[in-house]
């Protein structure tokens, strides 16, 4: 398949988390196929879910301008081109 912007290059696939994501490697634009953005949340959830079950949260352990991260599973399937 063409990249929808590039129209010459082809995409390229790869598979992450059992996610299928076709990109362009010129334009860096990732594209999904139908029902892959529902695998994609409801992965994001299960994630989010495990991460958050049995934590408590004390406001006195916290240092004053910390921000913490957001963990998310959307970094590790996005992270084409990365590294």
């Amino acid at each position: 398949m063409k990249c929808p912007v590039c129209k010459d290059v082809t995409l390229l696939m790869t598979e992450k988390k059992g996610i299928e994501v076709d990109y362009c490697p010129e334009c860096r634009g990732i594209w999904l196929d139908r029902g892959e953005l529902e695998k994609i949340i409801e992965k994001e959830n299960t994630y989010v879910e495990s991460k958050t079950e049995n934590k408590t949260f004390d406001k006195k352990d916290k240092e004053p301008h910390q921000k913490r991260k957001r963990e998310s599973i959307f970094g590790e399937i996005f992270d084409i081109f990365g590294d």
